[in-house]
């Protein structure tokens, strides 16, 4: 293991403990007015979270983190959920701008410093991941590596997935439809993302059930169930959730054009191939590149292991904000 997935690790563990458990190591909550506390309207507070129970938010942050921070950690999480969370809710709500803003400048704050670097290096469920793919290489099990076409689809399957999310917390909040339903379909990317189960099972809370009681709940509940197994299919394909997590899709937007670079020194290059053997998310444009030297993209969650394992020296490079931070054969 090079020495920048060695560091990589180090704050994988970390970023968990601290997302995870925050409440637990901080036993308080900090509050500040630049991040004002978004409240649910008095419809919403009273009849409308009966699909995703639980109590009032409890985390050590008013606030919401880009990756999968889930709401369910309830008091002892460190953030108030994720970002997508937030903005579902904040569509359905309609909540004013001036509460609304300033969470949203800092998310796209967060995403210009860091881009992707968040999924590979900070999100639990990332790490949670990686830890399966180190189980299945202790075993001696080698990774499925999926069809191209099918890891293209992917690509754009998790802007679809994003935009539905989107779509569907705007339904709930056009006031013309039953009470009834807007309930049923509440947080949508909650009800179907794996950190429902995940998350809780790791804070020591019980898993929010999930509803087969109407044709809605079911709908939901059932690709809650399908995300969960591909979820764990990770064990078998490296980062799977992370290949159709619209958290990635919205961060991937950033990942380009931000702070954080990649850079590759075509001349150097010997088309080894190592940088792709290594790619966990099957991502081909550093090997592929012959031309640009920025090699950036939306698909890459910033692990470096291509960096790490580049056998040329200062071939593969990163830079934030200009300014060199890991180079291959990094000392």
């Amino acid at each position: 293991m090079g020495k920048i997935t060695t560091l990589r690790r180090f704050v994988q563990v970390i970023s968990f403990v601290v997302i995870v458990y925050g409440g637990i190591i901080f036993q308080q909550q900090i509050d500040t007015p630049l991040l004002p506390f978004v409240k649910a309207p008095e419809e919403f507070e009273s009849e409308g979270r009966e699909v995703l129970p639980g109590p009032e938010y409890k985390q050590v942050l008013d606030t919401y983190a880009p990756i999968k921070s889930c709401r369910l950690l309830r008091e002892k999480g460190m953030f108030r959920g994720c970002f997508l969370h937030f903005l579902s809710e904040s569509i359905t709500w309609a909540t004013p701008l001036k509460y609304f803003l300033p969470h949203l400048f800092l998310f796209v704050a967060a995403c210009f410093f860091f881009g992707r670097f968040w999924c590979g290096w900070i999100c639990p469920l990332g790490f949670i991941s990686d830890v399966l793919t180190m189980i299945r290489r202790s075993l001696g099990l080698r990774h499925i590596k999926l069809p191209e076409a099918f890891q293209e689809g992917l690509a754009k399957f998790k802007y679809i997935l994003l935009s539905f999310i989107i779509l569907i917390s705007l339904a709930i909040a056009i006031p013309i439809l039953p009470m009834t339903l807007r309930k049923e379909m509440f947080i949508p990317g909650c009800q179907m993302c794996p950190g429902r189960f995940v998350f809780p099972f790791f804070a020591g809370e019980t898993p929010t059930a999930y509803g087969f009681y109407s044709p809605t709940l079911t709908f939901f509940s059932s690709l809650g169930l399908l995300f969960l197994s591909i979820f764990f299919m990770g064990f078998f394909v490296r980062r799977f959730w992370c290949r159709i997590c619209p958290s990635g899709a919205f961060i991937s937007l950033f990942n380009v054009g931000g702070a954080i670079t990649k850079e590759k020194d075509v001349q150097k290059c010997t088309r080894c191939g190592t940088c792709e053997r290594v790619c966990v998310m099957q991502n081909k444009k550093v090997y592929e590149e012959r031309v640009n030297e920025d090699v950036s993209n939306a698909e890459c969650i910033l692990c470096l292991r291509c960096v790490d394992s580049c056998p040329q020296d200062d071939c593969l490079k990163v830079k934030f904000l200009g300014n060199k931070i890991f180079k291959s054969k990094f000392k």
